[in-house]
């Protein structure tokens, strides 16, 4: 099983569904989503243009401390399937539990490195994730970006 290095994709995303709802001070909020992700990215190991398809399944549970911040807990678990113009197929899995801390009204930005694993002789590769997120204090989204890129294992 691959391991993301870094601060994973999934995070970010939960992050970014997470702050769209309102949450009152100390309620524990569990949040519990199923986020798909589909990308078309170009693979500069072997020149390809391979497209990514999969689910991120997420459950955060969030407690406001009634001074601006949150207490997270995030358990993730992703299944990624790429499928290469030049007929290669790859695959990239992770789980993880994460405990992050936050501020409302504060943007974020997120990186993440996820292996994708050929499953014949085409050369792995890596994605490249980054998510930026700006939250109202009303904890509504004013500004998402992401960033999806590839590159080659060093």
């Amino acid at each position: 099983m691959n391991k993301i290095n870094g601060i994973v994709l999934v995070c970010s995303l939960v992050m970014l569904s997470m702050l769209l709802i309102t949450i009152n001070a100390s309620a524990a909020v569990v949040t519990n989503v199923n986020i798909p992700i589909n990308e078309v990215l170009f693979n500069p190991c072997n020149g390809e243009t391979v497209t990514l398809t999969g689910v991120s399944h997420v459950v955060v549970t969030t407690t406001l401390d009634g001074a601006g911040g949150s207490h997270n807990t995030m358990q993730n678990n992703i299944h990624l399937a790429g499928s290469g113009s030049l007929g290669n197929s790859y695959e990239g899995n992770m789980e993880n539990t994460t405990v992050f801390n936050a501020r409302v009204a504060v943007a974020s930005t997120f990186v993440a490195t996820l292996s994708m694993i050929s499953n014949g002789s085409a050369p792995n590769f890596e994605l490249h994730i980054l998510l930026h997120a700006t939250q109202k204090p009303d904890g509504t989204i004013a500004v998402f970006v992401s960033h999806f890129s590839a590159g080659c294992p060093a």
